[in-house]
């Protein structure tokens, strides 16, 4: 797939059987107003583990936890789109939506769900390091029922900078 622009980075290139971009899908056009969700989809190969679906959402900046009301806000929204994101995955890998059969990429429809990983990662293009932490505290706290619920594991919920997704192959610029 050709590198695509979120938030002033550059995601990509990936594997075309890797990546399903969810927020462009029609599968996601179809389900309406009132659903946000992440960017997309990523499935991460290791030669020591099974196979990983990153849910990401890409983000330009946040609040500061300072700003209690903002932050919180901010954590609300990147927590449902998440969450939407990885139930619609899940949705569309078991064929529940009519578009999904067309537009999955193979290496979403042959994935093995009962041992598959799942990671909900957020890329804030930017950020200082340092920044990070209360995000991540506060992200895994958003999120934590929904870890709980799929049995994610400690270090699914991930917040990153512009720096660790390149450093991870997430990006190839920021």
């Amino acid at each position: 797939m050709e590198p695509f622009i979120e938030s002033g980075m550059t995601f990509g290139p990936y594997a075309d059987t890797h990546c399903f971009r969810v927020e462009t899908s029609a599968t996601f056009k179809a389900i309406g107003d009132g659903v946000h969700i992440a960017e997309f989809l990523l499935i991460r190969v290791k030669p020591t583990s099974p196979p990983s679906v990153w849910v990401a959402e890409a983000k330009s900046s946040s609040p500061r936890p300072e700003t209690e009301l903002d932050f919180n806000k901010f954590i609300g929204e990147i927590r449902d789109k998440l969450t939407n994101a990885l139930s619609l995955c899940i949705a569309a890998m078991l064929n529940r939506h009519p578009n999904t059969a067309a537009e999955v990429p193979d290496g979403f429809r042959h994935l093995d769900l009962a041992t598959a990983g799942f990671r909900l990662v957020l890329i804030i293009n930017g950020h200082p390091k340092a920044w990070l932490p209360p995000l991540q505290d506060a992200m895994r706290r958003a999120l934590l029922a929904t870890a709980k619920t799929w049995a994610l594991g400690p270090n699914a919920v991930v917040v990153i900078n512009h720096e660790e997704a390149k450093h991870s192959g997430l990006i190839s610029a920021p």
